[in-house]
């Protein structure tokens, strides 16, 4: 009989003991069995190793855990599998995981432009002067299965509407990951960093206007310490028309940081990106490529930069050098970016002489904290990461959160285009302040003054701009 509640008492041990908040539940059981006799405190004090042997699992070693590889870093509590905040579960050993994310932006901006911007901007209307939108809303999950599988979904309802952000799995290897769906073609360091993690409402004049965008494909990164390389074999769109030859590119990007020390860096990077555009059978024609920048804020819509389609692109190339540093506080950021275009006159509404186009751009930004803070850098993928205030934002224990204070100035020269008097220019000088009042919650405050061109026209004006953005 006595053995038998022995076992008994083993199962309940084992049962109960499998959670920290069952943990004294465990201990009263044991302590009431000792003092009915039934066991004695050796047997209690062996039950307990017992129990606390087979709770015991070896973690596995995940690529990329040690730096804060988003998919594989651990719960912040390792006496928990569920997480709470960004809610997360994850098996004991912690091979399969998933994580909810999201995040919501809401901007607001006022306009003061000069009279002829709208003939910049090729409008037959004035602009509004204010406006409020939900930039993006975001919600989706990422996880691990089986240790090395990894895989994401994420959508966007921003604009009412539902459209994807990142589908896609990949397999894990010590020092890299090979994916396969629709996610960002590797190229630039602005557009590399997430829009959670940029500085400024909007990234600069050049990195929206030459940037690259979200497609279907094939890409290997690496996961290394202090150096980065992707590259990729990427389609075109995920919406199929029988009547279009799908257009393809390929696309690498590498960074390194030759100097790091604690959270001073310097990064030196740069990519190509090499594109075959898509080909409508019916209209026997290229289809029309879109390489457009606004003015610093999407709240108001003035198409500053690409407001018409290049037609004619038979294929183009972008290439892309990048530049950051930071030391204490204080952080600097550059690139330069160019985009080389092949026409073909007799497959679009080509009206130039010339068979390509050339369009550049370039900016630099600055920025330093005045609460202490240092900018996260990520050498393992060569772009920044979430902020960390040293304070929360706590008014009862005297603590404000984390601010920050930048500049930049940004140029795009899109002048030549495939119909005369259609190309622009878009100059922006923006100051901001940052208000990182949570690792989740966070304000900004933009102040942008812009020169445009095109053809004729020149005109000048200021934006002023607002984000709160919680991310999750």
């Amino acid at each position: 009989m006595i053995n038998k509640l022995n076992k008994l008492a083993v199962a309940v041990a084992l049962t109960l003991g499998g959670t920290v908040a069952m943990a004294s539940e465990t201990d009263r059981l044991m302590e009431l069995l000792i003092d009915k006799g039934i066991l004695t405190a050796e047997e209690a004090e062996s039950i307990r190793a017992e129990a606390a042997a087979d709770r015991e699992v070896e973690r596995v070693r995940l690529p990329g855990e040690e730096f804060g590889y988003e998919p594989t870093a651990p719960l912040r509590d390792d006496d928990v599998t569920v997480q709470v905040p960004r809610f997360g579960v994850e098996s004991r050993d912690g091979a399969n995981r998933f994580r909810m994310r999201g995040r919501m932006q809401l901007d607001a901006a006022y306009a003061d432009f000069g009279d002829d911007i709208r003939n910049v901007a090729r409008q037959s209307h004035n602009f509004p002067t204010y406006g409020v939108i939900l930039r993006r809303v975001r919600l989706g999950a990422l996880g691990l299965m089986r240790e090395n599988w990894e895989w994401q979904i994420e959508a966007d309802f921003s604009e009412n509407e539902v459209s994807l952000a990142n589908v896609y799995m990949a397999y894990l290897m010590d020092h890299g990951r090979l994916a396969a769906g629709y996610f960002k073609e590797p190229f630039g360091m602005e557009y590399a960093t997430s829009s959670r993690y940029i500085t400024f409402i909007e990234r600069s004049a050049p990195a929206d206007a030459y940037k690259v965008n979200r497609e279907p494909g094939i890409m290997y990164e690496t996961l290394q310490p202090n150096w980065y390389v992707g590259a990729g074999v990427f389609g075109n769109g995920i919406d199929y028309d029988r009547e279009v030859r799908e257009g393809w590119a390929v696309s690498l990007r590498g960074s390194f940081a030759p100097y790091m020390n604690g959270t001073d860096f310097v990064h030196v990077g740069g990519g190509v990106n090499r594109r075959w555009n898509a080909f409508d059978k019916d209209a026997d024609e290229y289809q029309s490529v879109r390489l457009r920048a606004r003015e610093g804020t999407r709240a108001i819509d003035a198409r500053l930069v690409g407001r018409d389609d290049i037609q004619g692109v038979e294929d183009f190339t972008r290439m892309n050098l990048e530049f950051a540093a930071g030391f204490g506080s204080w952080w600097a950021q550059a690139e330069y970016y160019r985009v080389n275009l092949n026409l073909d006159p007799d497959k679009g509404d080509v009206r130039v002489d010339d068979d390509s186009l050339t369009l550049d751009g370039w900016y630099v930004q600055t920025g330093f904290f005045l609460t202490g803070e240092s900018k996260n850098y990520r050498a393992f993928s060569g772009d920044f990461g979430q902020q960390l205030p040293n304070n929360n934002f706590n008014p009862r224990n005297g603590t404000w959160g984390a601010f920050e204070l930048a500049f930049r100035y940004g140029i795009a020269d899109s002048r030549e285009h495939s119909r005369a008097g259609r190309g622009q220019k878009l100059e922006r000088y923006t100051a901001g302040l940052n208000w990182y009042l949570t690792p989740e919650v966070l304000m900004k405050l933009n102040v942008i003054y812009l020169e445009g061109e095109r053809d004729v026209f020149e005109d000048d004006g200021w934006v002023y701009g607002a984000r709160f953005q919680y991310i999750f």
